[in-house]
């Protein structure tokens, strides 16, 4: 199995809003660091969670969020009905960095003429991929952070999760992406629509209208479309298609909707799972509580009467299954005395 790790850079740990930081921002910062998409750095985990993984206080943590967040290392954004979603932001690398010689293994392109690839598909270490909602970055660049998922040469692996929430057991995210996926295969949107189509390029009004007269999962639908073309390199005009798929409705394209079903099939199988795990502990505390029931009023019985009661069930229990154990040790006895006891059969 691949290893995993969260990168903290050099310019950070230099930066004078690293240096004001206090312990308890620095520990939640790596934690949802630990919990953030390797692509993306989006991530997921709950307020008790981060506490849980950090050892500090619920209100610690949500004042070291806050801290984080004016000091410009960290997004956090509420969807309702949803859970926050957190991306931690990359610092900008310095104007003039020290010159002399430096061992590299690959020289990243930075030309402007026509798309590139993403980061997170052409293996260079130096620098993660382009963020979803970065508002320095616009146009079909800004796409590239959300194609793990989405290409075949991505990593599946998304976020890790935090388990047995209502939120986690009811759908499951989309790796890569801001978007997640319901049993029923529906997409859920996990942070602002109007602010993601702003940072793709499209014009602020232009976004307002669409979000407001279009349903949110036919706009996921385009985006998850324009993620799978930009990790292709098929996607010269971010911007333009999205609009465009966004008000002619396109649909899923077959490759993005086979990887999604099969993530929906996974996560039916992980419901059914939990479905059965509980029923099958309701079926064994419904046993117990019955057990101790019955042994609550056959302890309380006198003797005299707990006789006459085990005759009379021994009695009216067909004799093949008492003829091997005619005693109060025989479940289909104690359930009988239990009956004529207080007069609840027993089922």
């Amino acid at each position: 199995m691949a290893s995993y790790f969260f990168r903290v850079e050099h310019d950070l740990l230099r930066s004078d809003a690293f240096r004001s930081l206090g312990g308890s921002a620095i520990k939640v910062y790596l934690v949802i660091g630990l919990f953030s998409d390797f692509g993306t750095d989006w991530g997921y985990p709950s307020t008790r969670t981060i506490a849980r993984q950090s050892g500090l206080s619920r209100q610690t943590v949500i004042d070291a969020v806050k801290e984080l967040i004016e000091a410009g290392l960290l997004v956090a954004s509420k969807s309702k009905g949803r859970s926050t979603a957190y991306r931690v932001l990359r610092q900008p690398a310095p104007e003039h960095r020290p010159t002399g010689p430096r061992k590299t293994t690959k020289t990243r392109k930075t030309a402007a003429t026509g798309p590139t690839r993403p980061d997170s598909l052409d293996g260079s270490p130096e620098t993660g991929p382009g963020s979803l909602v970065d508002p320095l970055e616009t146009g079909p660049k800004s796409l590239v952070g959300a194609v793990q998922f989405l290409d075949r040469a991505g990593r599946e692996a998304g976020p890790k999760l935090e388990t047995g929430t209502k939120e986690d057991t009811a759908s499951v995210p989309i790796p890569g992406t801001p978007f997640r996926l319901s049993a029923e295969g529906r997409l859920l949107v996990a942070v602002d629509l109007h602010e993601l189509l702003t940072n793709q390029g499209i014009p602020e009004n232009l976004a307002h209208r669409l979000v407001t007269q279009k349903d949110p999962e036919a706009v996921a639908k385009v985006l998850l479309n324009a993620f799978y073309l930009q990790s292709q390199g098929k996607l010269q005009n971010g911007p333009g298609y999205i609009r465009a798929g966004i008000e002619d409705g396109y649909d899923l394209l077959p490759q993005v909707a086979t990887r999604l079903e099969g993530r929906r099939r996974e996560l039916q199988a992980r419901l059914r799972d939990i479905e059965n795990q509980t029923r099958q502990s309701r079926e064994v505390d419904a046993r117990e509580s019955q057990e101790a029931a019955v042994a609550y009023v056959l302890e309380r019985l006198h003797p005299d009467e707990l006789q006459r009661l085990t005759a009379a069930a021994l009695s009216a229990l067909p004799e093949p299954i008492v003829k091997r154990n005619p005693t109060l040790s025989n479940p289909f006895v104690r359930g009988k005395v239990y009956e004529l006891a207080c007069g609840d059969p027993v089922e």
